[in-house]
């Protein structure tokens, strides 16, 4: 059974491997690193490296939790995991930003289902994400930041998701989407938009700048 406690403390163990492994920068303690990294995956799954690159999150999610409901101990000690051996494969561009995007995504959609895992998991999406700033974000994935932020109450963090995305993808459905997001503010108390760092005046001020988008795509 992966209890919670166990988790925590197999998670912890590896962090600590994993940070003193790249601070001494050793090609061949990074090399052991792997190897325990893609150890505890295996454990963890039963799957090699190369299949938890090809599945997608949501398949993911579904294997691990045996096509049950989802088992949210699992699934937040493999988002965990993938996000150190990211941190383990920085040199290979394409694999790590492939398993930040799968650890992001089941860490977001485990949040938006209200697991219990979610408080500890804060810390690795702002980590995640400042480490993907750089780099062009799924649509998917772009889509699960944007409603991560407004659950989390971060409403001026969302609406820069979403008018990245309009930009970029501007669909139908994230245009309605948008126009749901400005909907639902409306609905919220003065206390809550300051506590989102998105005050009403910001709201009807970013609701014309979206429509302007929506008119003048870039």
């Amino acid at each position: 059974m992966y209890k919670n406690d166990y988790i925590m403390k197999m998670i912890e163990q590896l962090s600590i491997a994993v940070a003193a492994v790249l601070g001494s920068k050793s090609k061949t303690k990074i090399e052991e690193c792997h190897q325990i990294v893609n150890e505890a995956l295996y454990d963890l799954t039963g799957m090699s490296e190369e299949t938890l690159l090809k599945l997608s999150h949501k398949d993911l999610i579904s294997i691990i939790s045996g096509g049950k409901e989802t088992n949210m101990e699992k699934c937040f000690a493999l988002a965990e995991m993938l996000k150190l051996k990211a941190d383990v494969d920085k040199e290979d561009t394409g694999r790590s930003v492939n398993l930040y995007l799968k650890s992001l995504n089941i860490l977001i959609e485990l949040i938006l289902a209200k697991s219990s895992h979610g408080h500890n998991s804060y810390k690795t999406i702002n980590e995640i994400v400042g480490v993907l700033k750089k780099y062009k974000i799924p649509k998917e994935s772009n889509q699960l930041l944007f409603r991560y932020y407004e659950f989390t109450g971060r409403y001026d963090k969302a609406e820069d998701v979403l008018f990245k995305m309009i930009v970029t993808i501007n669909t139908g459905e994230i245009v309605d989407e948008g126009f749901a997001f400005y909907e639902r503010l409306k609905g919220k108390t003065l206390v809550e938009l300051e506590n989102g760092n998105l005050p009403i005046d910001e709201v009807i001020e970013g609701l014309d700048v979206y429509r302007n988008l929506l008119n003048n795509p870039t």
